[in-house]
């Protein structure tokens, strides 16, 4: 299920060619990359973000990984990431909890902290008010509360040692949220994959002293684990679907060069499918 939001950017041919896909092809991993490719389904980058997730766990030999959504606020991208999640299980045999943190009220009004952007963003904004799309939620686990208080105790009940984090999405607008989530990203090595993938939204007229860019660069500075950009990925994207060009700067890879399975080599699949076109050294 498509949620409500994305439908409004779906067109009706691009909803005939996913439909296509699942009856024809839904088992194919490079049929379902090519939706992502080329743009045809709604929020390609939370779809990319997933299947690169499942896509290493499986080949590192994971059984089961995480998805968190930070800053839900009516849930849809909750629901768009569930309707991926069932696609990618067709072609990809793994597991996943999908968890969505979430305060309910809007940004927090207490916050006044110059980094969080307030000269745009404002205390009580994105409140929930879809409650039906609770309704359509089938798996996914909500975490309601402020990150500064739910973080921490959710790292306290393990739910990363089960399934390791592979892809997580930064939507709470401040800085003052993204910094206390970063805790989810500061724990032992086996909680996430070698390189879990992250998705951060804010991004659009943000500077690099505020909001997630922030947050981010002094998460690297602490040393450890590093929130890297991925290397050409929004280039050689966008050659194929203009909109890569600011989405793929949007996604990083969360780099642990201490991880035991760091350095295993695995088949880079994904990289192939992306640029084998323009690359003689990926088709080997």
């Amino acid at each position: 299920m498509i949620s409500d939001q994305s439908k409004n950017y779906f067109s009706f041919y691009n909803s005939f060619k996913y439909e296509y896909f699942k009856f024809f092809y839904g088992k194919r991993f490079d049929k379902f990359f090519e939706l992502i490719k080329y743009g045809t389904i709604p929020r390609p980058n939370y779809a990319l973000g997933i299947l690169m997730a499942a896509h290493q766990a499986k080949e590192l030999d994971y059984k089961k990984i995480s998805i968190i959504e930070l800053g839900c606020w009516n849930f849809e991208g909750l629901i768009d990431i569930e309707n991926y999640i069932h696609d990618i299980k067709k072609f990809i045999d793994i597991d996943f909890n999908v968890y969505g943190f979430e305060l309910g009220t809007g940004h927090i009004k207490e916050e006044t902290n110059p980094r969080n952007r307030l000269y745009e963003l404002s205390g009580g904004d994105y409140t929930f008010k879809k409650k039906d799309n609770l309704k359509k939620l089938q798996f996914s686990e909500l975490v309601l509360g402020d990150v500064k208080d739910t973080v921490p105790k959710f790292l306290e009940e393990g739910h990363l040692d089960e399934a390791p984090l592979g892809f997580i999405i930064f939507d709470l607008g401040f800085y003052t949220s993204a910094k206390n989530a970063l805790q989810l990203l500061n724990s032992d090595s086996k909680r996430y994959l070698p390189r879990s993938i992250i998705y951060s939204d804010n991004n659009y007229f943000v500077l690099k002293n505020e909001a997630d860019k922030a947050a981010f660069s002094e998460f690297n500075k602490e040393g450890g684990k590093m929130i890297s950009p991925i290397g050409e990925l929004a280039e050689q994207l966008s050659v194929s679907w203009n909109k890569w060009i600011f989405l793929g700067k949007r996604m990083y890879m969360l780099s642990d060069l201490k991880h035991e399975k760091y350095n295993i080599n695995y088949e880079q699949k994904i990289n192939k499918l992306i640029n084998s076109s323009f690359s003689v050294t990926l088709k080997r």
